[in-house]
């Protein structure tokens, strides 16, 4: 059986290797005897009619494209261009769009299935009854059509222990390509400021036990966590088999447990591994104390990035995410004395939320030693809670959810141009600050795509920039 698996090219700035699909080639190659082709348009820049032609060449049997709600159109297209280079090829959608609104997906005749949150298992199975000829419409975790109405099987337990997964299929891209970025005008990793050129990513957890009304729950909301001894083989297997010097940790938290977050880095000191790491995704930040930042310097980590959101306690409440604040501030700096390169996330436009509101956002980030900071526009894609909580207020929530630097459905009580002029009074008032701009090229890797970073940060400030 030939399997084809597509990531989208759109708007999205990073184009690190889609671990997503490598984690289900990799199982599917140790369960089924299955190596998928992989085809990731977004590294490639492909256009709709590339990624046909691809199709068309590569003749599958199945058809999966994975997709963030916000690439839903460019999933849509390229489903609608899979039936027309492979007509039998069934279509089958993944990743936080089907997740996250498989009803809406499932409008498209052109997708035949969705795969609803962690999709390892269900798609090894899917892939088998399809081989076997076998009913699989009591397979856990999937939704599609029947009799003209969509139907959404039973909820599957998630993968207990995650060492069971193999570790991602990186021999099936070609890594020299992504680490040299041969074709592609992207970064091809998700920090905007790499040390190294050879860079990969790495996940040593799956889910977050914290229920922030904004978010995607793709991989449930426990924490599940691979042994040290798992996440340490694969950090060596990067480093000698693909030459890897920079690696970095994209878990949604992963200092939730300190304990276990101090002893990888104590084992990557004594593995004597000499390599570099970031946390792109966001750290705890009130989950930090002195003994593990001494750890991660000494452990070769060099950036760290806080997913703060808010300045505002009552909005913290609110979308449930609850960090103490003070004690953020308080971390930033212990981590700031340590000549950390370090960057925060801050959102705009909460529900209800207030221009006074707004404001304690921004000087939080002002008032803070961060280098860095990117502020988001709060996108309440749908099915979220965020999302569901707007619609029992009545608000008007018909947008188009394309990125998170414009004003889609604005749910707050500030107007949406007001918004759009805050953000770009935030990254101004953020970066031409002399001070700051010493911290950052002090501690921060700046040579790679400067020109680049200048132009952002000037069309983010002053004019239009919605990528």
């Amino acid at each position: 059986m030939k399997i084809l698996l597509i990531r989208p090219h759109s708007e999205v700035p990073s184009a690190a290797p889609p671990m997503g699909l490598l984690y289900l080639a990799a199982y599917l190659r140790e369960k089924a005897g299955l190596t998928p082709q992989i085809c990731d348009a977004r590294f490639r820049e492909y256009n709709f009619d590339q990624i046909e032609g691809v199709i068309r060449e590569q003749k599958p049997d199945l058809v999966g494209i994975t997709s963030f709600s916000l690439e839903r159109n460019e999933a849509h297209e390229i489903a609608r261009r899979s039936k027309q280079a492979a007509p039998s090829a069934p279509v089958v959608l993944g990743g936080p769009y089907a997740t996250s609104d498989y009803m809406q997906a499932l409008e498209d005749g052109n997708i035949d299935l969705a795969m609803v949150g962690e999709a390892e298992k269900s798609f090894h199975q899917l892939v088998t009854a399809l081989q076997q000829g076998e009913d699989w419409t009591g397979i856990r975790e999937l939704a599609y059509r029947h009799n003209g109405a969509i139907v959404k099987t039973d909820v599957r337990e998630f993968v207990e222990d995650l060492d069971e997964l193999p570790y991602p299929a990186w021999d099936l891209v070609n890594l020299e390509e992504y680490f040299n970025r041969k074709g592609t005008r992207k970064r091809t990793c998700f920090n905007q400021h790499q040390m190294k050129q050879r860079v990969l990513s790495i996940f040593t957890t799956r889910g977050c036990p914290y229920r922030c009304s904004y978010c995607h729950n793709l991989f449930g909301k426990r924490l599940r966590k691979r042994s040290v001894e798992n996440v340490v083989g694969e950090l060596k297997l990067m480093k000698e088999k693909f030459g890897v010097e920079e690696v970095e940790i994209i878990d949604d938290i992963f200092n939730l447990d300190l304990v276990r977050a101090k002893t990888i880095f104590r084992r990557i000191i004594e593995e004597k591994l000499d390599l570099k790491f970031s946390f792109p995704n966001g750290l705890r930040t009130d989950r930090l104390d002195e003994e593990i930042l001494d750890l991660f310097k000494a452990g070769g980590v060099y950036r760290l990035v806080f997913a703060i959101e808010s300045g505002t306690p009552r909005v913290q409440k609110l979308i449930r995410k609850n960090l103490n604040l003070e004690k953020a501030q308080q971390n930033i700096a212990l981590a700031a004395k340590r000549s950390f390169s370090m960057g925060g996330f801050f959102m705009m436009g909460f529900l209800e939320e207030t221009e006074e509101e707004v404001w304690n956002t921004i000087n939080f980030a002002l008032n803070s030693k961060l280098q860095t900071a990117a502020f988001f526009i709060v996108t309440p894609f749908p099915n979220t809670d965020i999302w569901r909580q707007a619609q029992a207020l009545g608000l008007n929530l018909d947008a188009s959810y394309e990125n998170y630097q414009k004003v889609s459905a604005n749910i707050s009580k500030v107007p949406s141009e007001r918004l759009t002029k805050l953000r770009k009074l935030a990254f101004r008032r953020f970066y031409l600050n002399p001070r700051r701009l010493w911290d950052f090229m002090r501690t921060t890797p700046w040579r790679d795509r400067f020109w680049e970073k200048i132009w952002i940060l000037i069309a983010a400030s002053f004019f239009k920039y919605e990528k």
